[in-house]
């Protein structure tokens, strides 16, 4: 297999940290970032194979941190074969709309929009013909979501820059193509779940499947987009969520 240069945006945890763990195993150069250093050096105590990964401490909500980043992505590879715009970080903005604080609907909009969007152009002038996106959107890009309404606004803008860029990249040979997750078993959940015992045995009940998914699995949905298996799909989003949107 050849070996890619891949970037993959919030890698320390959750989907992320999964497509990572498969790249490196596939051989590939990966490349993260998360906010958070010290999680990430957790995970390498953890995971030594992960000692391969080029980590990048970076605030992605900083143009001049993700300005750097991409820099130093040039100066020491030269180029992008793949990358996924995942990161997320926890919400600020939820509640009832007419009640959040306009700051925090901001950083949501910044967050969730304009950071993958900065990291899109990046990563479109690091790349060649044969080279792969994915974004990592949300089945609340698709749907509306009270109580976190700016967050759907954001995940559905990302919807529309998938698309659109993508048909101005595939003039170059790249594709763009995005995912929508549903309900996925991560971190995040897991100290939902400090709160709320019973969330996973409750938001199960929500979902036609009964469970929530894995992160491997929207990882390996990633890695199949990314991969020369789906070479004709371009622009498109796949929904993972185990049937909850046509609720």
């Amino acid at each position: 297999m050849e070996r890619k240069v891949a970037l993959v945006t919030g890698g320390s945890k959750g989907i992320g940290l999964a497509l990572v763990h498969r790249w490196v195993q596939a051989g590939h150069q990966v490349i993260t970032c998360a906010r958070d250093a010290a999680c990430w050096q957790t995970v390498v105590d953890r995971h030594p194979h992960l000692s391969t990964v080029d980590f990048k401490a970076v605030d992605l909500a900083r143009p001049d941190q993700t300005q750097a980043m991409f820099e130093a992505i040039r100066a020491d590879y030269g180029r992008l074969d793949i990358a996924v715009n995942n990161a997320s970080p926890k919400l600020q903005s939820g509640g009832t709309f007419a009640q959040v604080a306009p700051d925090d609907l901001f950083q949501t909009l910044v967050d969730d929009l304009w950071a993958p969007a900065r990291c899109l152009q990046h990563e479109l002038n690091l790349m060649t013909s044969g080279s792969a996106i994915v974004n990592v959107s949300s089945i609340n890009g698709l749907r509306p979501t009270p109580s976190a309404a700016m967050y759907s606004a954001a995940k559905h803008g990302l919807e529309g820059l998938t698309r659109s860029v993508a048909l101005e990249a595939m003039q170059s040979g790249i594709r763009i193509n995005s995912v929508a997750p549903g309900v996925t078993w991560t971190p995040r959940w897991e100290q939902k779940q400090h709160d709320t015992p019973t969330i996973r045995e409750d938001v199960e009940k929500l979902v036609p499947v009964g469970r929530f998914a894995e992160p491997d699995e929207i990882a390996e949905a990633i890695e199949w987009l990314c991969s020369d298996r789906s070479r004709y799909i371009v622009g498109h989003t796949l929904v993972i969520d185990g049937g909850l949107s046509l609720k």
